[in-house]
């Protein structure tokens, strides 16, 4: 088969060695064939494995990184920039209760948010890198790529591809990155601790289900506490919050002491071990502060306020260039491309080009893409989600195409979306979601049906 020369110019942006691999399936067809990547099988049956890697050389990934970091920084200013951290203001405009926002506050500080895990979607459109949604949360899908990665490398077909075009992988363990992030700031913190133990701690826990995990991670840490300062021992915990306690020392599990603690709740934290925070005796990942910090209101505000004198003006011209036009979905007035509009007829009269969903869901529960929906479910659409007043309204980006394989034996053309990791005021590394372009669902989700794959950065003159 021959591949067409558009799709060959988008892979070529993201690196010369992404194009060696289509002209490498275009010469051997057992490449489409899919019972060939069999070994790629995740035990969560939720995750399907794309059987072609991503490879991005160092440009791309350097592109990813200024997107992934420089929006994150805004972001996480938000509550203080825009509302000073005022309950009531920040209750009135994310339609949270005031309690639990004074709750959320409560249970950081600058320092804190300044350290969060988060994961960004982005998409590379023909109009460049966009920020369709961020989530400052602990409990991130595609953290297991490190695993993945090896399985990819093991699958015959793959592992002759990178062979015969001497492609060199660079190391870059996504796993490794975050504990290694994880004990820094706990050394910075404390300079004197022998030992270190990080616990995940993780909703309807079973310790047969996270036994590869477990014995990975710490083989991992070992390396990392080998690496670096030789008298500091530690470990890796999985457990659920039954199995904690709290005294007036710390945090426990089954009588040694936790220092770093990585939620896997969403965001929810035993009032003990909030205290146990304020009063420093434990690292928290990401806690109460996710709620707020992962809504998805939040790339409107960056949006609603993109000519504001509240940015400054490099602040401006990245959220130009990364955020797509969003607004909370009101009745009200407000500007599309600098042009006053009443919202609710521009959204009505505007159903291509927009998608809407809810600001708390995730899995992407309640998304609804305007050109996949008749018009009168749209207008029922529309005004449930004025009167719930928590919605938000957002010019639907496409993807640029990218070809990858697809059914049994075949390819087809993919949306992608990059999801980018980073820790604190590091960018970690990237996994990518994708569906195949003729889908009518169009929502590029783990829960709806997208496959998942792995991204190899490859070295590159």
């Amino acid at each position: 088969m021959a591949i067409a020369n558009d799709i060959k110019t988008n892979h070529r942006q993201l690196s010369h060695c992404s194009v060696k691999f289509l002209e490498f399936v275009e010469k051997n067809p057992d490449s489409f064939i899919r019972s060939n990547f069999s070994s790629l099988k995740w035990h969560d049956e939720r995750v399907k494995l794309q059987p072609w890697p991503t490879f991005v050389n160092r440009k791309t990934k350097k592109k990813l990184a200024i997107a992934h970091l420089q929006v994150y920084d805004l972001i996480k200013k938000l509550p203080r920039r825009l509302f000073d951290n005022n309950p009531d203001k920040i209750s009135h405009y994310y339609e949270i209760p005031v309690d639990l926002v004074k709750m959320q506050l409560d249970a950081t500080n600058q320092e804190h948010i300044n350290q969060l895990l988060a994961r960004g979607d982005f998409i590379f459109s023909p109009s460049g890198i966009k920020c369709i949604e961020y989530n400052i949360s602990s409990d991130l899908g595609g953290l297991e790529t490190p695993i993945w990665q090896s399985m990819y490398s093991n699958v015959p077909v793959i592992s002759r591809f990178m062979e015969e075009n001497k492609v060199k992988i660079k190391n870059n363990n996504l796993l490794f990155s975050l504990l290694k992030y994880l004990v820094d700031v706990a050394g910075t913190k404390w300079h004197s601790h022998t030992e270190i133990n990080i616990c995940f701690v993780i909703r309807n826990f079973s310790e047969g289900d996270w036994h590869r995990e477990k014995i990975y991670l710490n083989q991992i840490y070992r390396d990392i506490l080998d690496s670096g300062n030789k008298s500091l021992n530690g470990q890796i915990i999985f457990c659920n919050y039954h199995q904690l306690n709290t005294s007036n020392n710390g945090v426990f599990h089954r009588q040694k002491q936790i220092h770093i603690l990585v939620e896997f709740y969403s965001g929810m934290v035993m009032p003990e071990i909030v205290n146990c925070f304020k009063n420093g005796d434990i690292l928290l990942y990401n806690g109460p502060i996710t709620r707020l910090l992962s809504n998805k209101l939040n790339l409107a505000l960056l949006s609603e306020n993109q000519d504001s004198a509240i940015f400054s003006d490099e602040e401006r011209q990245i959220i130009k260039k990364y955020i797509p036009w969003t607004r909370k979905l009101t009745g009200g007035d407000t500007t599309y491309e600098g042009v006053k509009i009443k919202l609710e007829d521009f959204v009505l009269a505007n159903r291509e080009k927009l998608l809407i969903k809810p600001s708390e869901n995730y899995g992407g529960i309640g998304v609804c893409i305007g050109n996949n929906t008749p018009d009168s479910l749209w207008r029922e659409n529309i005004g449930r989600a004025i009167k719930q007043k928590s919605w938000l309204v957002q010019e639907y980006v496409r993807s640029l195409p990218y070809l990858y394989q697809a059914g049994e034996n075949g390819c087809a053309e993919h949306n992608v979306i990059w999801g980018g990791f980073v820790f604190g005021p590091r960018y970690a590394g990237e996994w990518v979601r994708l569906l195949p372009t003729d889908d009518n669902k169009g929502i590029i989700n783990r829960a709806k049906g997208a496959e998942e794959g792995v991204v190899f950065e490859v070295e590159e003159t």
